[in-house]
């Protein structure tokens, strides 16, 4: 069963979805695919590494550091 999301936690959730997403499809302008796969587990490794985070200031600190990285990419 899964715990119920607090409103923010709900919020946040379709926040970090939609990054995911972004980061997914940016990897899609890589021409080799060795190169796509490797950063594709990379960027999966690093969300499934916050993935039990419940916190949600330190949800939020992460969601603005993947949105900077992602802006620099």
């Amino acid at each position: 069963m899964k715990p119920n999301l607090s409103f923010q936690q709900f919020i946040q959730r379709g926040q970090v979805i939609g990054m995911y997403r972004k980061y997914m499809r940016l990897t899609q302008r890589i021409a080799d695919k060795t190169t796509r796969k490797e950063t594709r587990e990379w960027i999966r490794g690093d969300f499934d590494r916050y993935k039990h985070e419940t916190d949600t200031k330190r949800i939020d600190v992460l969601l603005a550091q993947a949105s900077r990285q992602y802006k620099e990419l």
